[in-house]
């Protein structure tokens, strides 16, 4: 029966009303729908509000009905998952965020960051986030969100050539915002739990060799030491930076990172003791371009693990380095070994007195001012994407296999290490990773296994 308002007329009455649900006060509300009026020529679906606890009305949208919309608030209500298509507004501020796919990404790159994932991670996650998917699905409602949606993402990723290491980071990342979807928020989730937008859907790289861990770097992809020779010889007659030949042999004979590569200093270079000392890595900001030309760009003053290290370099890499020292520290290029080796440690003891722990290395200077190895026409180093391309012209130029990234290069640094007979435990110094997990990019137990047993199964 239809209540009386407030002004003596008789309210509308239901053409469908939900379950009883508790109020905080103690008392029960349900959902009501109410046939089209004048005022309200689509009907509306009146109830209270998770987030707001206020009543609150909704009206079919385009290509919905009344009943449907009933029908999502009551299974809305009855999951926990929050209602409507944007957060509710807040007064005196903007209105609600839409609830697609692309605000969904951003929650999921938050929440990355308060698990206080390594910048790189987040990077990797964003780049995948920007080109992959927020082109694709990104407008799609969080609520709409399908097996299809996810599987033409996988799809178009595939035909555009994306290598299968980074099909699977694509897949980690829809699955990642997945997670975030399901879980427990203010206002109800923002997906159902038994929702699953990536049932049978097949992101993993292709099968591997058995006993294989998933890093496991194959034969085809490890840079024979002729190639290597080969590719920076030939850098030094191509149109790019005239130190790439060197920050190649560096990368490919003494296994620093690309951001460890760009990061070096003339102070982090030990000419007594002939190795790099790798204290920080060079980051470039993933935001909107600075005075239109650039991003940020400085130095962070810890490598990627966390933990710094040295590495040695090699004794024909001496006197390059001798050179290009001198160059960084605004020396003659012709300058003594004793005179760079005095202009080092001055400068670190200058640093040193500077920081407020004595650490030379965590000294911050202005990236302008500092010694660096390797810097474009700006007098920083480069980005990454500025330095793949002068890496694409050398590798073009050489019929360098395109399956071998640059940053296999350090994978040639330790298996070359390996050759000339050091133990996996100095390398894995060296190369800045565990022994454990160094051996899973090169060894597989079994096939180790099998080769020490081929004598015992010859006699047999």
């Amino acid at each position: 029966m239809a209540r009386t308002r407030k002004d003596g007329k008789r309210s509308a009455s239901a053409t469908r009303v939900g379950k009883p649900r508790p109020t905080a006060t103690g008392g029960t509300w349900q959902v009501r729908a109410y046939k089209p009026t004048p005022t309200s020529p689509h009907g509306r679906v009146v109830y209270r509000h998770p987030e707001t606890d206020r009543q609150t009305s909704a009206v079919p949208g385009n290509d919905e009905t009344l009943d449907q919309v009933f029908d999502q608030i009551e299974k809305s209500l009855d999951q926990n998952v929050a209602i409507g298509t944007h957060t509710p507004a807040v007064a005196g501020a903007s209105p609600g965020v839409k609830r697609d796919l692309d605000a969904l990404g951003q929650l999921y790159l938050d929440w990355l960051v308060t698990l206080n994932r390594s910048t790189d991670y987040v990077s990797n996650r964003r780049s995948l986030l920007n080109k992959w998917i927020s082109p694709v699905i990104g407008e799609v409602l969080v609520r709409d969100w399908s097996v299809e949606h996810s599987q033409q993402v996988i799809s178009n990723a595939r035909r555009a050539g994306l290598s299968a290491c980074r099909v699977e980071d694509l897949g980690s990342t829809l699955s990642g915002m997945r997670r975030t979807a399901h879980r427990k928020r203010t206002g109800g989730r923002w997906l159902s739990k038994d929702e699953n937008p990536l049932e049978d859907v097949s992101y993993g790289r292709s099968a591997n060799v058995q006993g294989a861990h998933r890093t496991y770097v194959a034969p085809r992809k490890r840079p024979s030491t002729d190639r290597v020779i080969a590719a920076i010889e030939s850098a030094r007659s191509l149109p790019v930076w005239e130190w790439m030949p060197d920050v190649m042999s560096y990368a490919a004979f003494c296994a620093p990172r690309l951001g460890e590569q760009l990061a070096l200093r003339a102070i982090d270079v030990d000419l007594e003791t002939r190795r790099f000392e790798i204290n920080g890595v060079w980051r470039v900001d993933h935001k909107a371009e600075v005075d239109g030309d650039r991003r940020d760009r400085y130095r962070v003053p810890i490598p990627k693990n966390g933990k710094r290290r040295v590495a040695p370099y090699l004794g024909s890499q001496h006197l390059g380095l001798i050179r290009r020292c001198a160059i960084a520290l605004e020396l003659p290029e012709d300058a003594s070994e004793e005179i760079v080796i005095a202009a080092i440690a001055a400068e670190r003891e200058r640093r040193a007195q500077l920081d407020s722990d004595g650490d030379w290395a965590s000294y911050a200077e202005d990236p302008r001012n500092e010694p660096w190895l390797f810097v474009d026409a700006s007098g920083v180093p480069p980005t990454r994407e500025a330095f793949n391309d002068a890496w694409h012209v050398i590798r073009d130029a050489i019929d360098w296999p395109k399956h071998i990234p640059y940053k296999n290069l350090r994978h040639h640094a330790a298996l070359w290490w390996k050759s000339k007979g050091f133990d996996w435990e100095l390398i894995a110094e060296w190369d800045g990773h565990d022994v454990r997990t160094l051996q899973r990019y090169y060894v597989i137990a079994a096939e180790d296994g099998t080769e020490k047993a081929r004598g015992t199964l010859d006699d047999l």
